[in-house]
């Protein structure tokens, strides 16, 4: 495992990530690598872990997990991946942590239970995006292209398409501090700590989840030219 860039995850994403989208302000990169190099460390990545600054507003500074992704023949569990990379953000000083486990794709997020994270709950359903003539258009995707993601502005804009809002069916919150400043910003964020839920039925993508691409890596990020046991 190492660090990696958002354009060595980008093939994993398009192809086996359910969004094939990538996120915006990314921050820290981590992967699992197939063999390669002299130790190993600069093959293929078979999965990826993309860390960015949050799309909505928090009063506390955190970062977000907003990608996981791996392909079907890697035999790594995410929950190791997850640990790597929770490791060196507490070196880049992150004191905390978050990730959604989408209920609209099935998730309930049993790989972050699995790598030990608090669970605050389920938010409510929410406006993501909208449908133009049937086509799903997320939200960040309108925001960027024609400055609103409102249903009404949209179709004032194109009068020719049929536009409607899409709703998600709410989303799983996990979080993990990474330090003691971490959990102090939790309680102050009143994130809880709840039973973890449990699958209805369980997708099978659940184990291996959870715009422009900025390619800030700073630094403590994971070595990429190395392995950590050479760390």
């Amino acid at each position: 495992m190492t660090g990696a860039d958002p354009d060595e995850l980008w093939p994993l994403v398009k192809q086996f990530h359910y969004s094939r989208r990538m996120p915006g302000n990314i921050q820290h990169c981590y992967a699992v690598r197939a063999a390669g190099g002299l130790f190993g460390d600069k093959g293929d990545p078979i999965a990826g872990a993309i860390f960015s600054i949050p799309g909505t507003r928090w009063s506390e500074e955190l970062i977000e997990l907003t990608r996981l992704v791996r392909r079907p023949d890697c035999a790594v569990p995410m929950s190791k991946l997850i640990a790597f990379s929770c490791h060196w953000l507490n070196l880049a000083k992150h004191p905390l942590v978050i990730s959604f486990a989408d209920r609209t794709q099935g998730h309930h997020g049993g790989v972050y239970q699995a790598a030990g994270w608090d669970y605050d709950g389920c938010r409510e359903r929410a406006m993501d995006g909208v449908l133009i003539d049937g086509v799903f258009k997320p939200g960040r995707s309108c925001n960027s292209a024609w400055g609103t993601r409102s249903p009404d502005k949209l179709r004032e804009m194109f009068p020719s398409k049929a536009i409607e809002p899409h709703w998600d069916e709410g989303k799983h919150l996990y979080w993990k501090a990474l330090r003691v400043a971490g959990r102090t910003k939790a309680r102050r964020l009143g994130l809880k700590s709840a039973p973890y839920p449990k699958p209805n039925a369980v997708g099978p993508l659940d184990e291996r989840l959870p715009s422009r691409a900025s390619f800030v890596q700073p630094e403590a990020t994971a070595p990429t030219k190395r392995t950590a046991t050479n760390s």
